[in-house]
């Protein structure tokens, strides 16, 4: 079936206006994936886990992790670079929308239903080829439709669509308890509806010219940008990458955190969960817009990201010496205050250092790298950090959230480094 004409914009062509509700629509698309992917992330994955083998949960829920982070590094750019490359009459983005709701289906009903190890990471796979597909698609639609001087807001927003997501995802999902069918399937739900809504109603782009060749050479650059030619980009991608190992190192083991430290049982999980990310994500929304506003108002960008990463950090402290559930929630808070900083500028930032800005979506894959490839390094290191000083079954959760905090203030150093915006 052939989409309307008025559909399909010449990439050569002046920037449309974005259309009305363009942001909205762009919002609720993150949230849906988010929803789906954080409420896997958060509780899913973790109590599938656990059903497999309580006492084995933390080894796969950490090889499974790493596996997925792996992959994720290979396809953030390469989704990216086929969108760039797209010449479908759907344009260069729609295709990836519905590809992503299409995989999101699969990986949550593989995991309902997985009786093994295998299976379980090849649901975790498809959830994660999922989020990649939505989050790198809609990134590259921010700077298809808005010029940068007009981005603050919206990047808040698209940054708000992952613990937003995380909000709905749990929210509909709590009176379920720890009934694995709904918590998969009403997160699902939303993502693909979210995700098929952007899809017809955005004006998307298609490129008239032939799709170029690809070689050796263009094979590489998926995944390559030269950080000596492109510094600014490589400081923006490493002071990322940095931030959300604090990021991954506070998510990945959340659940058995709680389960652990503060003995809360697997049937209660999801409402405690819910309530660290209804703290976590209410102190974010509160924030991230406003500041958002007021960086493209002064027109700086890496003083908040320090400012940032500083408080980030001081929360990922505070939870690693809170011992009550009180005291979590408030590390949570302060947790939420350093990402409503930091998710109101930083995507702003990354985009007007891109290498190639005729063709985002490749690069912005590679930004999403960053945010990535920490569950990968956390995940293997994590195991190790847990273990200090401690004997049998007992965790040392501190030494995970410290080192968390340790690479959350190298983050906001690394981000002084930029030299090509303000």
């Amino acid at each position: 079936m052939t989409l309307p004409s008025q559909l399909s914009i010449p990439v050569s062509a002046p920037r449309p206006a974005a259309p009305r509700g363009f942001s909205l629509l762009l919002l609720l698309a993150c949230v849906g994936a988010g929803a789906a992917t954080m409420s896997a992330a958060l509780l899913t994955l973790a109590l599938k886990a656990d059903q497999l083998g309580a006492s084995t949960a933390t080894t796969t829920v950490s090889l499974s992790s790493g596996i997925a982070g792996v992959f994720t590094l290979v396809a953030l750019p390469l989704v990216g670079t086929l969108s760039d490359r797209s010449r479908s009459r759907a344009g260069r983005r729609r295709p990836f929308l519905v590809g992503s709701a299409v995989s999101y289906v699969a990986g949550g009903a593989l995991l309902v239903v997985a009786a093994d190890v295998p299976t379980y990471v090849v649901a975790q796979l498809l959830i994660t080829l999922g989020f990649v597909g939505a989050t790198v698609t809609c990134t590259a639609l921010l700077t298809d439709q808005l010029p940068a001087d007009r981005r603050g807001p919206a990047t808040a927003l698209v940054s708000l669509g992952t613990p937003l997501g995380a909000l709905a995802g749990l929210g509909i999902t709590s009176p379920f308890g720890s009934e694995l069918v709904p918590l998969v399937a009403l997160p699902t739900g939303l993502a693909v509806i979210c995700l098929v809504l952007l899809a017809v109603a955005v004006p998307d782009r298609c490129h008239p010219d032939p799709r170029p060749r690809v070689g050796l050479r263009q094979v590489l650059g998926m995944f390559w940008v030269n950080p000596l030619r492109h510094r600014d980009f490589a400081w923006v991608f490493t002071s990322r990458m940095l931030v959300f190992s604090g990021v991954a190192a506070l998510n990945l083991y959340q659940p058995l955190f709680l389960m652990a430290r503060m003995h809360i049982a697997p049937d209660r999980l999801n409402p405690s969960i819910l309530l660290t990310v209804v703290v976590n994500a209410g102190v974010t929304l509160l924030v991230a817009p406003a500041v958002g506003r007021l960086s493209d108002r002064v027109g700086r960008r890496k003083p908040f990201i320090v400012l940032a990463a500083l408080v980030f950090a001081a929360g990922l402290v505070l939870a690693a010496v809170v011992t009550t559930f009180p005291g979590y929630l408030l590390a949570c808070a302060v947790v939420g205050l350093g990402q409503g900083v930091y998710f109101a500028v930083e995507l702003a930032l990354a985009t007007q250092v891109l290498p190639d800005p005729e063709n985002p979506a490749k690069d912005l894959g590679l930004v999403k790298v960053a945010d990535n490839l920490p569950t990968t390094v956390v995940a293997a290191v994590a195991p190790a950090l847990i273990a200090i000083g401690v004997h049998g079954a007992d965790r040392n959760w501190s030494a995970l959230f410290l080192a968390g905090a340790g690479a959350a203030l190298l983050g906001g150093l690394a981000v002084t480094f930029v030299r090509g915006a303000r």
